[in-house]
């Protein structure tokens, strides 16, 4: 097997992609400026960016390929199925 076939990238056609992770880059930015006093009000204005993300990305989810890094949109559907296809993928080669 060549990997997934579910999710290719609409550019070059290549099948290795992953989840772009920038909701998931804010928070962190969150919860390490809130640790001084001095940071609370950055971490505030990165909360408020993490959840204007999480709205917009509701039923699209950012996908970024990873042989020429271009960023796409993927809804929510075909992103499970993407989930489950790695997820068969790994337990084939576990055994």
């Amino acid at each position: 097997m060549k990997g997934q076939e579910v999710i290719k990238c609409p550019q070059c056609g290549g099948n290795k992609v992953k989840s772009s992770g920038v909701a998931k880059a804010l928070l962190w930015f969150a919860v390490i400026s809130a640790i001084t006093i001095i940071g609370i009000p950055l971490a505030i204005v990165f909360v408020l960016a993490w959840a204007f993300v999480r709205f917009a990305q509701k039923d699209n989810l950012r996908m970024v390929c990873m042989e020429c890094k271009h960023m796409f949109k993927v809804n929510k559907s075909t992103y499970d199925q993407y989930n489950k296809a790695i997820k068969e993928n790994e337990s084939h080669f576990a055994q």
